[in-house]
């Protein structure tokens, strides 16, 4: 892939509304693609798009943080490859809540696509709800899960999908198709890689881990979406537009560019 330049930017400044975008960021689940609430980014609506994310993060977290990272191309075209949010309910220091979410996008060629996207969430220890009821909202949103399992204080289960619309895959075990350690900051070779190996496997995946205890109470909620069914098309949709936009730069500046200096 064209190697991009990169760097992080804060987008408290350029907000100046706050338009509804219902779903987008959920208090029991997230959401990609068609299941929920779709969330894409065109190039000439790009940051319109992003501030209508931040916004609603702002209105639910005030106090929260947030960052998002753009990467750039030699001849200037930029794009939201990342972000980032994190929330601590500091005024409440014995009884806190605490989120952090993750997001990663596609490049410019493929529309600036949501394709990833991280939640971990710990509840404040006088609002906990019920392990069960976390899961329950997970199965009304996605329905029957691919494979679930439960013990005395926890439930994992993941969801997969061959196609975007179409029903959940049975599953006989946990496939891993998302890291914690390496949640994707964009698509870029490394993850294209890795998708090129695991679309079929893996498809659209969600995972979800609610942990309590023997009450019945949960703790922490970790939930995550990946959408590895079109990333080697975007991919390369990516990396062909790169290259026209780096030609007709250079096609540009081969006839206005300054005159060599002597020699």
């Amino acid at each position: 892939m064209i190697a991009p330049l990169q760097w992080r930017i804060d987008l408290g400044g350029l907000l100046n509304e706050k338009p509804n975008c219902s779903d987008c960021i959920d208090r029991t689940a997230i959401c990609l693609g068609s299941r929920g609430c779709r969330i894409r980014y065109q190039w000439d609506q790009a940051w319109h798009e992003c501030r209508r994310v931040v916004a609603r993060y702002q209105e639910q977290r005030p106090d929260g943080q947030y960052s998002f990272s753009k990467w750039k191309l030699p001849e200037g075209s930029e794009w939201v490859a990342n972000g980032r949010t994190l929330y601590n309910d500091l005024a409440n220091p014995d009884d806190m809540e605490h989120e952090r979410m993750s997001f990663a996008f596609t490049g410019l060629g493929s529309g600036n696509k949501l394709f990833a996207v991280r939640r971990e969430l710990k509840f404040k220890p006088s609002e906990r709800p019920s392990t069960e009821s976390v899961y329950a909202a997970a199965v009304q949103k996605y329905g029957e899960p691919s494979y679930v399992g439960k013990d005395d204080s926890s439930i994992w289960a993941a969801w997969k999908f061959s196609a975007v619309d179409g029903p959940a895959d049975k599953l006989e075990s946990l496939l891993g198709c998302i890291g914690t350690s390496d949640f994707p900051v964009g698509l870029d070779d490394h993850t294209a890689g890795k998708a090129e190996k695991t679309a079929a496997l893996c498809g659209l995946y969600v995972e979800l881990t609610v942990r309590g205890d023997q009450t019945g109470l949960a703790n922490e909620l970790d939930m995550a979406m990946m959408n590895h069914l079109d990333l080697v098309r975007d991919f390369d949709a990516d990396n062909q537009d790169a290259r026209k936009r780096i030609d007709g730069d250079k096609a540009k500046n081969a006839k206005g560019a300054a005159p060599a200096p002597q020699l």
